[in-house]
């Protein structure tokens, strides 16, 4: 058995505007799941960007929106990376403030 890089994959297209990207797309074995995926001020230039993934979560099936982290290139998996995945404390006093979490 080969090397899995990853269990889901999907296809899709993106657009751009002025300040958004939205990406669009379908899962290859489950058409039925169609996923979101919208980047702000993605014309700028930077090694990461900040996204929010709305889709539906397989285990359990429900929806979901979570931030994403984008990158150019692969990213060390190491203890900073999973710092800055996680819900921060900043985070929480932002959904508090604005009864959302703003994905920055």
């Amino acid at each position: 058995m080969g090397l899995k890089r990853c269990e889901t994959t999907y296809y899709g297209y993106i657009e751009y505007y002025d300040t958004l990207s939205d990406i669009s797309l379908t899962n290859q074995d489950s058409p039925m799941e169609n996923a979101s995926c919208k980047v702000l001020a993605a014309y700028l230039e930077a090694p990461t960007k900040w996204g929010l993934w709305i889709g539906v979560s397989s285990r359990p099936i429900m929806p979901i929106a979570t931030k994403i982290l984008l990158s150019k290139s692969p990213l060390a998996a190491d203890a900073e990376l999973a710092k800055r995945l996680k819900i921060s404390r900043e985070d929480v006093r932002l959904l508090k403030l604005c009864n959302m979490i703003p994905v920055t």
